[in-house]
């Protein structure tokens, strides 16, 4: 069994899948309220499919960019349950989650940090592994010429206000997404030793 958890912005998930199938999945707008919903939430969606967590043998977890008290949350419970649960957990960047689906043609994803700063990672039209493009903070984003520019609502409406003439693409990026990349990670001949560390690209706040 594989328990993904994406709690990388204001739109949170949860998912449990076997492998083969997706048993359940959870979308919710939980704002900055993932402390507080997220393992209540868990703990339904173990009850809707029957299983408790020492049935989960893997935990994906968004690692970010993105709010970053959402992620400390997420990546908190997924590394609590792997103390409890001996699972292995598989952290995914959050950018490669929006980008998944466009895999095979060139795509440039975005993720709004605040304060004027965004997450962009370009793709290129070739196969890509998940983990392998790095992320850059900008200030102005430079659109591709040849690639949609993908990114959910809220990082939509952050760029419309400063460049009005970007048509982004909206994705917001499902828990089986996370899955997916998860399992292809598993899949891989000689996988990379799996980490859980946030990708944290923000600004330090000036004091």
């Amino acid at each position: 069994m594989m328990l993904t958890i994406d709690t990388s912005g204001t739109l949170s998930g949860l998912a449990i899948t076997d492998g083969q199938r997706v048993l359940a999945e959870l979308q919710w707008q939980s704002g900055r309220r993932h402390s507080e919903q997220v393992l209540p939430q868990l703990d339904a969606l173990c009850r809707l499919v029957e299983i408790t967590p020492q049935q989960i043998g893997h935990i994906a977890v968004a690692l970010g960019p993105g709010s970053w008290s959402g992620i400390r949350v997420g990546i908190s419970i997924a590394k609590g349950l792997t103390l409890a649960t001996d699972a292995t957990i598989i952290g995914v960047a959050s950018l490669d989650a929006i980008a998944w689906s466009h895999r095979g043609n060139e795509c440039q994803a975005v993720i709004a940090l605040g304060r004027g700063r965004y997450a962009v990672a370009t793709y290129p039209a070739t196969d890509w592994a998940p983990g392998s493009i790095s992320a850059t903070n900008v200030a102005v984003i430079e659109p591709l010429t040849s690639g949609p520019l993908l990114c959910d609502s809220d990082t939509a409406a952050a760029i419309h206000i400063v460049h009005p003439t970007v048509t982004p693409h909206i994705i917001w990026p499902r828990p089986l997404t996370y899955a997916q990349i998860a399992a292809a990670l598993l899949r891989q001949p000689a996988p990379t030793p799996f980490t859980c560390e946030p990708i944290y690209l923000g600004d330090p706040v000036q004091r």
